[in-house]
């Protein structure tokens, strides 16, 4: 039978015939049967994964404090949820992007850029009762099933025969796959009214989970801010005043149940936490200046080709050729050149025409070129692997067959330009931080950042940071956050 065949049959099957082949579970939220192929060992097992994913690719931020203050707000809200049991683990990433996600069996993760964003201790709540709703929902879980059924579905011998081991295996290695499996609306709406339930019952006001939709929704109009647009999980919303108005009524009816009369805020213990808190990217890890891309933590540098565009996430960068004919990858990884090299060849099925030995700018390296092909189209690449420490610096530049002649010199030229790093007004660059200052006599915003010499370019972003516009007053007293 062919697999699109069998995906018909799968398609067509009853529910009630599905969850006997299949397996079902109880949603821990609804009550209900649904469709389930994933256990909850399998559901932790898959949450681990994704966590090591998740850890080599942006890193933790390097702030325990801040660390465990995280955890400390986020725990009660776990323990108050339909899944208090699951080993909760919650850790903030080293990313400037503004975003929230988690991953099934309790894994939850917030980016410094959010936590910039963020400016009281409700409004932390919101967002990581909001995460917690999705696990303990199943969202991801239920996706991850649909997707097996979907995708797998010449597994379905081996599922019926009760072992999952050969259908899990190439999810699990699928890593931060898993974080671009985008959740239905439904499945927002419903996040979002768990994350009401769970920061109430914890005792925070979430009218200011409402609150915070609306500097997400500020945050498109931003500038030139790197991470600007909205976080995946709040544009895949509804339109933000129906998301905000859901909000504030599922507050206000869950305040009617409850005997507690006030519902905490802590905005000054919040800003005393993310006073020094690293905003935007941080130049240690990369920074690009002109046609340069300076790598100070590895001392390494390379040239980014005229006019392609740059983009990058953690350790990987993309440059693509203004027209799209080409694009050159690069990234870090642990290991040895032959392992690396290896893994490559191995994992596109490559066919190598060269290898060689070669010296760039005092550093050792191989080179390959290789055809890859996907059964309709083929394409060149060369890669360029180099030893440094334990790590391997790794270039490929591909293009299609025709247009690979024309474009060889310039694919090869971030590899070709690859050197070690020695200018200490590069190495010593140091990030931009959130400072909080209280303000001496009352005015305007605008006013306030014009008498602490903030340049003008940022006050837009100093605006948003603080929810409020350059012309608001601001009073006596009040604490504000900057960036310097």
């Amino acid at each position: 039978m062919k697999v699109k065949d069998l995906r018909k049959l799968i398609c067509a099957l009853p529910l009630p015939l599905l969850c006997l082949l299949c397996g079902c579970a109880m949603n821990p939220v609804t009550g209900q049967s649904e469709l389930m192929l994933l256990s909850e060992q399998d559901e932790l097992q898959l949450g681990r994964q994704t966590e090591q994913s998740v850890i080599k690719e942006y890193g933790v931020y390097d702030n325990p404090a801040l660390q465990s203050y995280v955890q400390g707000v986020a725990r009660p809200l776990a323990g108050v949820s339909h899944r208090p049991a699951l080993p909760w683990q919650f850790k903030v990433m080293d990313s400037p992007v503004v975003n929230a996600f988690a991953a099934p069996g309790g894994y939850v993760f917030i980016t410094r850029g959010l936590l910039a964003a963020v400016n009281d201790e409700a409004e932390l709540a919101g967002v990581l009762a909001h995460e917690i709703g999705h696990v303990t929902a199943r969202h991801s879980a239920r996706n991850y099933s649909q997707s097996l059924l979907a995708n797998l579905g010449v597994q379905l011998g081996t599922a019926l025969a009760g072992s999952y081991g050969n259908v899990l295996g190439p999810l699990l290695e699928a890593g931060t796959g898993l974080l671009f499996l985008k959740y239905s609306r439904d499945d927002e709406r419903q996040a979002d009214a768990l994350g009401v339930e769970y920061a109430t019952k914890a005792g925070y006001d979430s009218n200011r989970m409402a609150d915070f939709f609306i500097t997400l929704q500020r945050q498109e109009t931003l500038p030139g801010e790197r991470g600007s647009g909205l976080p995946e999980w709040f544009s895949t919303h509804p339109s933000p005043v129906d998301r905000e108005a859901a909000v504030r009524s599922q507050t206000a009816q869950w305040r009617s149940r409850l005997p507690v009369q006030t519902f905490r805020v802590n905005r000054d213990t919040y800003l005393d936490k993310v006073d020094g808190l690293l905003y935007g990217d941080d130049p240690r890890q990369g920074f690009r200046e002109g046609e340069w891309f300076f790598l100070p933590r590895y001392q390494v540098q390379f040239r980014i080709p005229a006019q392609w565009t740059f983009e990058r996430e953690g350790s990987q960068a993309q440059m693509v050729h203004p027209q799209k004919t080409g694009v050159i990858l690069f990234d870090i990884q642990e290991g040895s050149i032959d392992q690396v090299a290896r893994a490559f060849v191995a994992s596109l099925q490559a066919r190598v025409e060269q290898s060689r030995e070669r010296t760039v700018n005092g550093l050792q390296a191989r080179e390959l070129l290789a055809t890859i092909s996907d059964g309709r189209q083929r394409m060149r690449v060369t890669s360029c692997f180099f030893q440094k420490g334990g790590e391997v610096f790794i270039f490929h530049g591909l293009s299609g067959e025709q247009e690979f002649p024309r474009l060889a010199a310039t694919l090869a030229q971030p590899a070709n330009s690859f050197a070690p790093l020695t200018d200490q007004t590069k190495l010593n660059r140091q990030p931009r931080r959130i400072t909080v200052k209280k303000v001496g006599q009352p005015g305007t915003l605008e006013g306030v950042l014009q008498s602490y010499k903030i340049d003008p370019k940022d006050w837009p972003v100093i605006a948003w940071l603080n929810e409020m516009q350059p012309g608001n007053r601001v009073a006596a007293g009040q604490r504000i956050k900057l960036i310097e």
